[in-house]
């Protein structure tokens, strides 16, 4: 006997609901295999995966929309704040700035911009060689241009306001996720009782009918691959073709 599978993902979960709801909808209730009340939380886990599901994708969506507005403000950021730093290290070379390179907590590096590969690391130099600036030209010493550190600081800033922003959308998306891990298995087991009434409340001897019926009502049954390979070519081929289905649709 194939056995009956459970929905691995959200579209064949939405394809078990839509279709045992179809089939409530066309059926008198006197020749369906789902009680009135059956029917009403079907209605009910519906509505709310559904739901659920959409404002999960819409997260997911604008996440992904504005995280190309996120990546370019970071490499604005890096860039600015690189070439202010290689401005400096030259202005320092040429002795214009008189030693100023102590304000930036750069002595360590040796003339080498310090790494700037992540959010934290670009966010943590921008605001060193900012209050560096400021600290050296309160101390008498001429401003660099080329950037200028207005512009350095612009471009922190702008990079900080998407960084929070892009967080907080990680955030809802990551919310998003549990409660659809929640509702997936709330869903799962919903079906699995639906299943189980439809099954116990369908009376037919012949197995391959009651088979067929059964999945009307939106139930997956799989062959096992020794079951399957004991099929007549055509149903096998169909069997086949049903799994491949249900796995990846």
């Amino acid at each position: 006997m194939p056995y009956r599978r459970l929905p691995t993902t959200d579209k064949a979960r939405m394809r078990a609901l839509e279709s045992a709801l179809k089939k409530a909808t066309r059926k008198s209730s006197d020749k369906l295999a789902i009680s009135i009340p059956m029917i009403e939380e079907l209605k009910s886990v519906k509505s709310k995966f559904e739901n659920m599901l959409t404002h999960y994708e819409i997260n997911i969506k604008i996440q992904s929309e504005r995280n190309q507005d996120y990546k370019t403000a970071m490499e604005n950021a890096r860039m600015y704040v690189s070439h202010f730093i290689q401005v400096l290290y030259l202005t320092s070379e040429r002795g214009e700035i008189n030693g100023g390179i102590k304000y930036y907590e750069l002595k360590d590096f040796e003339g080498k911009v310090p790494p700037l590969n992540t959010e934290e690391e670009i966010l943590y130099w921008g605001k060193k060689v900012v209050e560096g600036e400021q600290k050296r030209i309160q101390s008498g010493g001429s401003a660099i241009y080329n950037p200028s550190i207005a512009m350095v600081k612009i471009k922190i800033e702008d990079f900080n306001d998407a960084a929070i922003f892009q967080n907080n959308l990680r955030k809802n998306t990551s919310r998003s996720f549990d409660k659809m891990r929640d509702i997936r298995k709330a869903t799962n087991e919903f079906i699995g009782k639906l299943w189980s009434e439809i099954e116990g409340n369908t009376n037919i001897e012949d197995v391959k009918i009651k088979r067929q019926i059964l999945q009307e009502y939106g139930m997956v049954y799989i062959f096992r691959k020794s079951e399957i390979k004991k099929l007549p070519p055509k149903e096998f081929a169909k069997e086949i073709q049903r799994d491949l289905v249900f796995d990846f649709g």
